[in-house]
């Protein structure tokens, strides 16, 4: 038997410097700006399902997904306004999903955030040249991601 504290999962976020160390007085995490409908497709179980609960801390009505095929089926059943899209996904890559996305009539518009581990200029360009309307690297800046979902 051993005193060590068991590991705790590791979240997708990471505070900006200004939040590192400062929490709401009041714990409410809800943000002032629109809410909205946020498609998260991670295969992180842990990673999408954390987002989320963030997220919907904020007021946003969110859905996950955690493959490629299930994102595509969810996007167009709950017609997200923001889809928070991993690019190493099993199987199908987000950028094939995103492309895929794009395809969709009532998708075209719809805003795709990469959020994940590759942040090279090569995979910022690949994302981009598959209808990614902006990149996040993980773990993700928390004021980055509130400024874009605003």
């Amino acid at each position: 038997m051993t005193d060590k504290e068991p590991e705790t999962p590791r979240s997708p976020l990471r505070a900006s410097a200004e939040d590192q160390g400062h929490h709401n007085q009041g714990g409410d995490t809800r943000s002032s700006g629109p809410k909205r409908r946020i498609l998260v497709v991670d295969d992180n179980l842990d990673s999408a399902e954390s987002m989320a609960m963030l997220l919907q801390a904020m007021g946003h009505e969110v859905h996950t997904a955690h493959d490629g095929a299930a994102a595509l089926e969810k996007a167009e059943l709950h017609k997200p306004e923001i889809v928070l899209l991993d690019i190493g996904l099993p199987g199908m890559s987000g950028y094939t999903v995103g492309a895929r996305m794009r395809e969709v009539a009532g998708l075209r518009k719809v805003r795709l955030i990469a959020m994940t581990g590759y942040g090279h200029e090569n995979d910022r360009k690949r994302s981009r040249d598959a209808g990614f309307d902006h990149h996040l690297v993980k773990p993700v800046d928390l004021a980055a991601l509130t400024a874009l979902l605003s």
